[in-house]
């Protein structure tokens, strides 16, 4: 017996060597592979170097001389529709630029609140230096607060260019400036709000952009708060980046962007210029539609562009605004009843010139085709929901949720008939490109040259295709892999069979016989499938899991991976968590169990509501509340022990369960969830958790009090036994249960977890190459070729288009909720795919 042990250990040792020594040389492959990659780079570098000398070659005097033969050939294909460039877009006439007259520019400043900010503007506005002369117009609005009041009194003889008026009584935004630009009837305007901030020759730099055309009515610079002119992120009311300041940001932009401009449907009002040419000709506010504000600026926008003015974006300049002060906190009414105004008043413009944030061709080009700060240090992210940094709501249910780099790096997502999407990581930017992937993949691959892409991070394959997994070879970079779910082993993404339960894994027939029901795309068989993802996989520099378990899963079929254990970055591993510690339960009241999320079948709605009807049945003494919805309208009181709160706002969710109270939260999921950000929530409010034994639950549980981990296919019966008995042995007699501690599976292909909070903004990045002095910014003309049109990109796509809304309309009505739950989940899900083509 000894010696058969002997041998036993001596072979565990041989094999534990041979494991120790192909690791060794799979990780020379991978050197090997990235020498390679660097070589493709150089490679990629000369042949761009080619193309620009076949640029310079195009540009000489005999190419030129041919050129006329070229363009008899481009007219003949435009003529017999042989030509495969797009059609030009109608062109604007030559600018006709003025000289700016010589009468002083009117500052517009109304005040009617904030001492500090009214300050901090006048201030601000006689620091600046600036060549253009100017009158400072300051018109005090009846302010409730006396300090303002004083101070404009005392502030105002001190410079002879101040003009202070005070209104007897309060005439509002509209009526206030409306006064201020009839003071005059030659000098242009300038309507700022007082609580911004201007600095360095700003005015110079606006109204040269007023006068670079004779038909400008109004100009707006970027600033940080101002809707559709918000820098960075669009609609937005944005931080300025730490360590910097109004005049540090506005030289910025000047010397990134002199002397450009865009066409904008409407300026906005914080920092207006507004040439009296225009005023004389479009006539004042509206007050009397306009009232206290809010919407006027469209208005007369919309008026002067009827009239044939141009209203711009100035991107050379940026004004701070701090916002929200200047006239009161009354703006959400106003808000709605300036859109029901401007919808009355110009129904034919109201989608383009709403004061709603919507993008549209309008939207700027600036922040990628300009800003040095955007350059890429790291690649697009596809995936249905692959925009970095951050966290990122994706349009129907569930979130994603990927760490923040140190730079921007622009995210790809699919659309419908094969297109791809590149947008900004912040869902609040909503400036995007468009590509065909079938007729624009060399557009794409050139973009991402220019931009620098040096790597990328793929987030997801689902709704992508070769084109994009193709990718780093044309690209010559790098690429890593995070696994949200099961995809690349799983064409039903879940592991789950027909019935909407974990499948159990039990081997290639299985697979073989729930493909037979519910085919994979493509119609391939799951040895293809999973071939032609460990292929990628394999190829990956890390394949990252955010626990074991999904880790383990994968191993088994790419056991040549370079598996990483990365746990996301919404809990801090050196941060200690607080520990449950419920009150007991008093008297004869129900145990409140609440359930979190967008529920579909597989997330556990159907058992959710079971338990909760039998609980209603029974009379026992649980009720159960829902913050999110069900796939379905599931049954709730009087008819189950449930209450369906509906959605909410993911920040949000801490004050939701704060207001709840839950004495446990209970997580009914029939899949083998690969995180869970919803337990991350609970675990940083200290909440009692219930959860399933499968997946990534029983690791990120482990020795916590106050919590449970049962069978995942425990019965809707049996669940509302266990809830029973915890309200009455733990719950009622305050009393914990022992600490969570189940055996966690180990391999040898997944190495311990990163420990480092901020891994990904050090390790991760180390070992990227630099763009290096050949990446170049884009035009804009290549840019403005692919922003979406009306209908298409991400936003629009968000929402399936009307036939899906249809149906997720008709599925959440309660008649319907048996049917819904009658039809397999598989089915509902290619009538959707089919109905969003």
């Amino acid at each position: 017996m000894l010696r058969t042990i002997d041998t036993l250990t001596q072979q565990s040792h041989g094999l534990s060597e041979q494991n120790d020594h192909l690791r060794q040389q799979n990780d020379h492959l991978r050197q090997q592979k990235q020498a390679l990659l660097s070589t493709t780079r150089s490679l990629a570098q000369e042949r761009d170097e080619a193309r620009q000398l076949v640029h310079d070659i195009e540009n000489s005097t005999v190419f030129r001389a041919t050129r006329p033969i070229v363009h008899a050939k481009m007219r003949l294909d435009r003529l017999l529709g042989t030509g495969s460039a797009r059609p030009a877009a109608a062109e604007r006439p030559a600018p006709q630029p003025l000289t700016p007259p010589p009468q002083p520019v009117d500052i517009i400043v109304p005040v009617y609140k904030g001492l500090a900010d009214t300050r901090r503007c006048l201030e601000s506005v006689l620091a600046a230096r600036c060549a253009t002369p100017w009158r400072l117009i300051v018109i005090n609005d009846a302010s409730p607060e006396p300090e303002v009041t004083d101070w404009l009194r005392a502030f105002a003889p001190g410079d002879e260019r101040i003009t202070l008026l005070e209104n007897p009584e309060n005439l509002g935004f509209v009526g206030t400036v409306n006064r201020g630009m009839a003071l005059s009837g030659e000098h242009d305007v300038l309507l700022l709000n007082s609580d911004t901030e201007v600095a360095n020759d700003w005015l110079d730099r606006i109204r040269a952009a007023a006068y670079g055309d004779q038909k400008v009515a109004s100009v707006t610079p970027f600033s940080n708060n101002a809707t559709i002119c918000s820098y960075p992120r669009f609609c937005h009311d944005n931080d300025l980046p730490d360590g910097w300041d109004t005049a540090r940001l506005d030289a910025l932009f000047a010397r990134t962007n002199p002397g450009q401009v865009v066409d904008v449907p409407t300026g906005v009002g914080f920092c207006m210029y507004i040439r009296r040419a225009a005023l004389a000709d479009v006539g004042l506010f509206d007050v009397e539609n306009f009232g206290k504000g809010y919407g006027e600026e469209n208005d007369f926008c919309i008026r002067a562009a009827k009239a044939g003015w141009r209203n711009l974006h100035l991107l050379d300049a940026f004004v701070r605004h701090f916002g929200g002060v200047s006239f009161g906190d009354s703006k959400s009414p106003r808000e709605r009843a300036a859109m029901e105004t401007l919808r009355r008043l110009h129904p034919a413009t109201k989608a383009r010139c709403s004061p709603s944030c919507r993008p549209t061709r309008h939207g700027s080009p600036a922040p990628w085709s300009t800003s040095p700060a955007c350059k890429p240090a790291a690649a697009p992210h596809p995936g249905r929901a692959a925009r970095p940094p951050g966290r990122h709501r994706t349009p129907r249910a569930g979130t994603r949720r990927h760490p923040a780099p140190a730079r921007p790096v622009p995210g790809a997502a699919p659309l419908p008939g094969q297109r791809v999407s590149l947008r900004l990581p912040d869902a609040g930017d909503s400036f995007e490109l468009v590509f065909s992937l079938a007729d624009e993949y060399e557009q794409l691959i050139t973009l991402l040259r220019q931009l620098g892409v040096v790597h990328i991070h793929y987030h997801h394959l689902l709704g992508h295709g070769e084109h994009i997994a193709r990718l780093p070879a044309r690209l010559g970079v790098g690429y890593d892999f995070t696994a949200h779910d099961y995809f690349t082993i799983c064409p039903q993404i879940s592991l789950t069979q027909r019935d909407s339960r974990y499948c159990g894994e039990l081997g290639v027939q299985q697979c073989t016989d729930c493909l037979a029901k519910s085919p994979a795309p493509e119609g391939l068989d799951i040895l293809t499938w999973r071939t032609r993802h460990a292929e990628f996989l394999n190829g990956a520099r890390f394949v990252m899991g955010p626990a074991r378990d999904v880790l383990l899963r994968l191993a088994s079929h790419v056991p040549g991976a370079a598996l990483r254990l990365v746990p996301h970055t919404d809990i801090d591993p050196a941060a200690p968590l607080p520990a449950p510690n419920p009150p007991p339960l008093a008297g004869d009241r129900p145990l409140k169990i609440v359930v979190i999320g967008a529920l579909s079948t597989i997330k556990g709605a159907d058992l959710l509501e079971d338990v909760a009807i039998a609980a209603r049945r029974q009379g026992a003494p649980v009720e159960f509340h829902l913050i999110g919805y069900g796939y379905r309208a599931l049954k709730t009181q009087p008819h189950a022990h449930l209450t369906v709160h509906g959605r909410y706002d993911e920040k949000d969710l801490p004050d939701l369960l704060h207001w709840l109270q839950p004495d446990v939260v209970w997580f009914p999921a029939l899949w083998p969830e690969t995180y869970s950000y919803t337990l991350s929530a609970c675990l940083l409010g200290g909440w009692p958790v219930v959860a399933p034994d499968i997946g990534a639950f029983a690791e990120r549980l482990q020795g916590r009090r106050w919590t449970w981990v049962q069978p995942w296919d425990t019965p809707a019966a049996d669940w509302l036994a266990f809830f029973t008995d915890i309200r009455q042995r733990h719950f009622a007699a305050g009393q914990s249960p022992a600490p969570v501690f189940t055996i966690v599976p180990t391999d040898g292909h997944v190495p311990p977890a990163v420990v480092s909070h901020d891994w990904y903004r050090s390790d991760y990045l180390r070992q990227l190459p630099s763009a290096g002095a050949s990446a170049t910014l884009p035009d804009r003309a290549t840019l403005a070729a692919h922003l979406p049109g009306p209908g298409e990109g991400t936003l629009a796509a968000a929402g399936g288009g009307p036939l899906v809304a249809a149906l997720a309309r008709l599925r959440s009505l309660p008649v319907l909720s048996g049917v819904a739950r009658a039809i397999p989940a598989h089915w509902q899900r290619r009538v959707k795919n089919w109905l969003q083509r």
